[in-house]
């Protein structure tokens, strides 16, 4: 076995200026539709109280380049020694190719670095981070950047109850040698049986009696995130509340740890769902910032991290992300 020692060197994270509370106008027109199960979704969406977003005419590049600069900084590492390149932004301008792309170009990373968007909301953080970790264990490269950006406030349908968690932001980390925050392990679920209950596409939605398809500044028609009623509130439920916890405690379990031993940062759509999963894991740290900043979608676990990244004081911290799909994915490290 590679006993190589590989550890997260540095960390960032950067969030849009503009504040957008539970008040604001844009969530006058949130549905109250029940499902045969008498569910409303926008209930599921609780302890939510400010968001930041991008404005109309602002990108999340800017805002993943500067959370890359951060942690290259703490890291001291320069961006010429970054052999790897991970992450993903979300919505990208293109289908294909990934915004990646325009943060390697902004960052002036060596033409020979290897550019990898990993598209699996919202897990592309751990998924990347896992990839960081194996290819330097197998020598492949020794310092990869992972950077992950969200901008769903503009892809969102404002009838729907979701879109009240929905906040924008970025963050990075660099992996390399070093013994501070190493991975360990992780373990992992999909529940394929739930594919489609939860989808980013062109969806036509319904105000006041009449249909229409989102547009954007051009008239032309974008995607919009949708859970559906029935499937989707299900999965929302089971696999995406249920599931984590379960997922953690096995983790834990193999490696002779509890709850108190680690330092949590998860998912953070809800307060249901962060209460529920103290319940369960009861964690020595539960590290989020829903109230603060929302759900940050894939860039909630970046973030997170780079927000408290000088203060955990837990032995061990973990991860956990949850996505469509369906899927979970849990990281166990050291600090």
């Amino acid at each position: 076995m590679n006993t190589r020692w590989v550890g997260i060197l540095g960390a960032g994270y950067c969030v849009p200026p503009h504040v957008r509370a539970n008040d604001d106008p844009i969530f006058a027109h949130l549905k109250r539709t029940r499902n045969t199960q008498g569910i409303v979704e926008r209930d599921l969406f609780t302890g939510l109280k400010e968001r930041r977003y991008l404005r109309e005419d602002e990108h999340i590049e800017p805002l993943m380049i500067e959370a890359a600069r951060q942690a290259l900084a703490q890291a001291e590492v320069p961006a010429s020694s970054i052999e790897r390149l991970y992450g993903y932004a979300t919505v990208s301008p293109y289908l294909t190719p990934n915004a990646l792309y325009a943060v390697h170009k902004e960052l002036h990373l060596s033409p020979h670095t290897l550019v990898v968007p990993i598209n699996s909301e919202f897990s592309n953080f751990l998924l990347s981070l896992i990839h960081a970790w194996e290819a330097i264990l197998a020598g492949h490269c020794t310092y990869a950047l992972i950077v992950c950006g969200t901008n769903w406030t503009h892809y969102m349908d404002y009838t729907q109850g979701h879109a009240l968690s929905i906040g924008d932001g970025a963050g990075a980390v660099v992996v390399g040698p070093g013994n501070h925050f190493m991975p360990l392990d992780y373990a992992t679920q999909t529940v394929s049986n739930q594919y489609g209950a939860m989808t980013m596409n062109v969806h036509a939605s319904t105000r006041n009696g009449k249909w229409s398809v989102p547009v954007d500044r051009q008239n032309v028609p974008i995607p919009t995130y949708e859970i559906t009623q029935e499937e989707g509130i299900h999965s929302f439920l089971t696999a995406g509340m249920e599931g984590p916890p379960v997922l953690v405690q096995r983790l834990l379990h193999k490696h002779g740890l509890t709850g108190q031993d680690i330092a949590l940062i998860s998912h953070q759509a809800s307060r249901l769902m962060l209460d529920y999963w103290t319940q369960c894991l009861q964690p020595r740290e539960y590290l989020e910032t829903l109230e603060r900043f929302g759900n940050m979608t894939l860039a909630t676990c970046p973030v997170n991290l780079a927000y408290y990244f000088q203060s955990i004081a837990a032995n061990y911290l973990v991860m956990v992300a949850v996505g469509v799909g369906f899927h979970q994915t849990a990281m166990l490290l050291k600090r």
